[in-house]
């Protein structure tokens, strides 16, 4: 499985919520693959992306 099919599939379990935290997908990202090589703003992009084309409204939330 891919980054991007990763992200798709959390969309995809989480359709009930219409709003995506780009922090909260990216921790899920990071737990499926401890060994990934892109930075947190190349997997925000890549969540943003998807999500935007899925219909997701974005929150661009900060780490606390």
């Amino acid at each position: 499985m891919d980054i991007r099919q990763a992200i798709v599939g959390y969309l995809i379990d989480h359709v009930d919520n219409p709003s995506v935290s780009i922090f909260e997908v990216t921790i899920a990202v990071r737990q499926m693959f401890p060994h990934c090589e892109l930075t947190d703003w190349q997997i925000g992009d890549l969540i943003a992306r998807s999500a935007i084309d899925a219909g997701f409204a974005i929150d661009f939330d900060a780490a606390p």
